[in-house]
């Protein structure tokens, strides 16, 4: 099995904020301006990673 490199870590760090920032916007009791903040907040993380760790293939 491969070893993980610097880069394997860093994108599983960002998928994790990522997760984390995602399910906070979806948190019921927080204020719809907060969750809309947040909301913004995982789409640019999603674009991140995208930019950041893509291969610019698509599947389909």
């Amino acid at each position: 099995m491969p070893q993980p490199t610097p880069d394997d870590e860093q994108f599983f760090r960002d998928i994790g904020s990522l997760g984390a920032t995602a399910n906070a916007a979806r948190d019921e009791g927080l204020p719809p301006v907060v969750r809309e903040v947040l909301d913004g907040i995982a789409a640019e993380q999603a674009a991140d990673i995208s930019r950041n760790h893509g291969s610019g293939g698509g599947t389909g």
